[in-house]
């Protein structure tokens, strides 16, 4: 049977590509998720994903259900805010947004804006680097928080801040602050990847190691920050992460400043084009002043 809720299940395992991530963003566990899906598959009379160990990605019935459920899911959405119009709720912004961000310069800007504007509530929706552009494609946000560059016809975007890339390191290992980039030499360098493969952690820091003769050891790649420090933490390698992370304090982790100029991330808002939305729009000039006041995020 098709229902709303298979077809949020679908549409989440086909932006995050993996079930395990699905499941995390629907705050539901795998089980119920994949038999969700087999439901799903088994009413319509079409297999919608091709599994591998290693690999999962659409068939083409699949690619073609995924715009259509995007629309029926916004729709449904819609539906619900129509309904809810005549309330005196205050307006709602669906703000997208990355998971570091929720401990790094997020919380300071929504408090700074709720302090001035008050009647208005947030939704805040959750995505991987990789669903970001998904996500904002399909309405199910009203702006999202991003990384840059996100290059799509239909999507505008407007920077808010670039940042440095520091380096964490272990505590284990003694340096000074600001460290020489020369610390990476002969070490094992952890990252991971971007929506945009020019973005990915080996990608901007290759050219740049390579300009101050640096060889690392080995190039280790993970999905999340998160996993990244815990390599850190255990000695196992040193991760380059953007400067705003250093709010997040983890045993054995220590993180330190790149002598020479280091690469940088940007940080913007974006959304999709033709959304007609005040509130959206309010947030989005009050964020451009925001971190040109803080200009450290």
């Amino acid at each position: 049977m098709l229902t709303i809720k298979r077809l949020r299940c679908f549409v989440a395992v086909a932006e995050e590509g993996h079930f395990n991530k699905a499941a995390a963003r629907l705050g539901i566990s795998q089980p119920p998720l994949t038999e969700h899906i087999r439901l799903l598959e088994q009413g319509l009379g079409c297999r919608l994903f091709e599994r591998s160990t290693r690999t999962l990605k659409l068939t083409n019935h699949g690619e073609r259900l995924l715009d259509h459920a995007r629309s029926l899911l916004t729709l449904v959405d819609r539906t619900h805010e129509i309904v809810m119009a005549g309330s005196e709720r205050p307006p709602i912004l669906r703000l997208g947004l990355l998971h570091a961000h929720t401990y790094t310069f997020l919380p300071k800007l929504l408090r700074s804006f709720i302090n001035q504007y008050m009647m208005c509530e947030f939704q805040l929706v959750e995505y991987s680097t990789g669903g970001q552009l998904g996500t904002i494609l399909s309405q199910t946000v009203d702006l999202g928080l991003v990384r840059e560059p996100l290059t799509h016809p239909e999507v505008t975007t407007q920077t808010l801040f670039t940042e440095p890339y520091v380096l964490a390191i272990s505590n284990e290992i003694r340096t000074t602050n600001p460290v020489d980039i020369s610390v990476i030499n002969d070490r094992p360098i952890i990252g991971y990847p971007s929506h945009d493969d020019r973005r990915s952690t080996r990608s901007l820091f290759r050219d740049f190691l390579t300009q101050h003769g640096i060889r690392p050891s080995q190039w280790r790649e993970v999905t999340t920050m998160h996993s990244a420090l815990a390599l850190v933490s255990a000695n196992l390698g040193i991760a380059p992460v953007p400067a705003s992370q250093q709010s997040l304090k983890l045993p054995g982790v220590t993180y330190r400043k790149i002598k020479q100029a280091p690469p940088e991330l940007a940080v913007g808002l974006a959304q999709r084009r033709g959304m007609d939305n005040p509130l959206a729009e309010l947030f989005t000039q009050f964020a451009i002043e925001h971190f040109s006041t803080h200009k450290s995020a």
